[in-house]
């Protein structure tokens, strides 16, 4: 079964998270299942530790950058009381994806009645928002027991460990609200 889950560390670009002001950009939603039970759960690892699909960005898809985040991931779930095996109680999955927004409500209000044809944008009007969702998966049953989602503005031109920092650090607040071992 672990065989058949993937690790989709889709970096793309959440590690780059945020402009001004980084934590108030990043949104993070928790949700838990209702019924999972998590005192059965000693041991995690990722669905397929290593195979990191490429996401098509070249400053993300290096593999010291994909070494950083597991190192930090293994930290987070260590100091949640979990230990990484090979054979483990659950796998835990991360999923990154983009999508370019453009300010609806600035466009609507000042270009209303107008053909839109015409207006131009500048870089202020259209950003990229990256959402990263961290599945927690039963690797007996293959069920969905927690996942979290966090979703930010993402800056583009930063530096590599400016980069995996960010990422890492929203790694960080969105395992806040993972269930602790033995709490």
């Amino acid at each position: 079964m672990r065989r058949l889950l993937w690790f989709p560390l889709l970096c793309v670009a959440l590690a780059a998270c945020s402009q001004k002001g980084f934590n108030s950009n990043v949104h993070v939603t928790p949700q838990p299942v209702a019924d999972a039970n998590f005192t059965a759960y000693t041991t995690w690892d990722f669905g397929r530790a290593g195979e990191f699909p490429a996401t098509g960005l070249e400053h993300m898809d290096t593999p010291q950058f994909r070494a950083g985040v597991a190192t930090h991931f293994t930290d987070e779930m260590a100091k949640l009381g979990y230990s990484n095996k090979i054979d483990p109680d659950l796998i835990m999955l991360l999923h990154v994806a983009t999508e370019k927004k453009f300010d609806q409500q600035k466009m609507d209000d000042i270009y209303k009645g107008y053909d839109m044809a015409w207006t131009q944008m500048d870089e202020d009007d259209v950003w990229n928002e990256g959402t990263l969702i961290i599945f927690a998966m039963d690797a007996k049953t293959g069920k969905q027991v927690w996942s979290s989602i966090a979703q930010a503005k993402l800056q583009e031109y930063v530096g590599f460990q400016d980069r995996l920092d960010r990422f890492n650090k929203i790694v960080t607040m969105m395992l806040a609200d993972f269930p602790k071992r033995g709490g």
